[in-house]
């Protein structure tokens, strides 16, 4: 049998660098591909965090109390009228304002800030 020897050449086509235009900034850049967003863009945001950030809403105190006296989420959801899950949303927000990662860390800061964790006007008012 005769063995067919037709060579077939593929040809690679490589992409050519394109110029475009930044969707959020409007600077251009090249790319090789279909991004519409320029390096600096893509990169993640550095967030200021300042006095205000640190600040603790009333309940935010009220639940940093709490967690000093060594009680449960579920006891302090039952305590304050709030389901288990706004518990935990409750203290991972104040774990990102004050920049600590467990409820041991919250609990020691709360010893240390008594001024800042500890509520002055007295409980909030819990409606029924």
């Amino acid at each position: 049998m005769p063995v067919n020897t037709k060579s077939v050449s593929k040809s690679i086509a490589f992409p050519t660098a394109v110029l475009r235009t930044c969707c959020r900034c409007g600077a251009e850049f090249g790319t090789n591909g279909t991004e519409r967003v320029c390096a600096t863009c893509r990169k993640p945001r550095i967030r200021k965090t300042g006095a205000l950030c640190r600040h603790l809403t009333p309940r935010e105190k009220q639940i940093v109390d709490l967690i000093s006296q060594a009680k449960l989420n579920k006891e302090i959801a039952y305590e304050l009228h709030l389901s288990e899950g706004t518990i935990k949303e409750y203290l991972n927000k104040v774990y990102r304002k004050l920049g600590i990662k467990n409820r041991t860390e919250l609990a020691v800061w709360a010893l240390l800030n008594p001024e800042q964790s500890r509520m002055l006007s007295g409980p909030i008012p819990v409606s029924a």
